[in-house]
Formats: structure tokens, C-alpha cells, sequence
């Protein structure tokens, strides 16, 4: 069994949960009114008793999304997160696709270095591989251009 397997989802910011497919009925749990899931999503999330919103935004394994998909999926859990809504991000295994998206979303709420804060935080194979990396590098300086001043794009 992976160590750094994430069964048990984790709150990290107020309203933004991040997990794996492997632990959805522990982010079932905590209530979240909307999922993201970004690989896959089992049926019997609705014999568990949950009833909220599912918005889908499938991305290969070991991938990253094309760039105004990533700024629109961003956009879609920040409007979440703003109007008091619980949302959860989560892929299979809760490491890569699942970071790589947190990351952006951090960024955009001021989270500073979001990779290193992620793998602080969360889990330390958070945001696997360059190509991650680098897509959230693109991502923090796409946004600091667009708002001079605000952000950071170190990892």
C-alpha cells in the first residue's frame, strides 16, 4: 500500500476539500455540497444519502488540462467557495491530478508558494510531475499578468 495514499480527505482551506476516489465515502462524509471529480465517479454516491452537485472535469491520468479549461474549472470552485459552499477535488489517488488543480485554485486565494504549501500541508507527492509543475507555474503567471500585484508564482 502507497504511503502517501490519501483515504482520508483533507480540508484545506475552509470549504475546499481534497481527497482520492479511494477515500470518497470518508469526503462523503464531510458534506461537501458540491464534487469535482477529475478522473472518475461511482454510482453509489447516492445509496451513501448525498445529494448535491457534480461537475465533471475528467483529465488524463499524469495530465494537465488545456488552459482556459483550467481557468474555467478554477473559476466554477471558486464560485463555490464563494457563495458558502462546501466543494471537494479529488482523482483516483488524490496525488497529481488533484493537486495540480488545488495548486491553481490556492493561488487564485492568495495561497502564496501553493505547491510547497500543498506538499507541507497535505501530502509530499502532491502536484506529481513536471508537466504539473510547470502547468501551474504557467498558471500563477498567466494570473499575475492579468492582475499586477497580486499572487505568486514560485512553486
Amino acid at each position: 500500500m502507497d504511503p502517501f495514499d490519501i483515504q482520508q480527505p483533507v480540508e484545506i482551506v475552509p470549504g475546499l476539500i481534497l481527497g482520492s476516489l479511494r477515500g470518497l465515502k470518508a469526503i462523503l462524509r464531510l458534506n461537501p455540497d458540491v464534487l469535482f471529480p477529475l478522473d472518475r465517479l461511482p454510482g453509489w454516491i447516492w445509496d451513501e444519502g448525498w445529494r448535491g452537485q457534480v461537475v465533471y472535469y475528467p483529465i488524463t491520468d499524469y495530465g494537465v488540462l488545456p488552459d482556459d479549461v483550467l481557468e474555467k474549472l478554477v473559476e466554477a470552485v471558486l464560485e463555490r467557495l464563494r457563495a458558502g459552499r462546501r466543494a471537494a477535488l479529488f482523482c483516483v489517488g488524490g496525488h497529481g491530478r488533484t493537486g495540480y488543480v488545488a495548486a491553481c485554485v490556492l493561488h487564485r486565494l492568495g495561497g502564496g508558494n501553493t505547491i510547497a504549501n500543498l506538499r507541507k500541508q497535505y501530502s509530499p507527492k502532491r502536484v506529481e510531475g513536471d508537466e504539473k509543475e510547470r502547468a501551474v507555474l504557467r498558471y500563477a503567471e498567466a494570473m499575475q499578468q492579468r492582475k499586477p500585484g497580486t499572487g505568486s508564482a514560485s512553486t
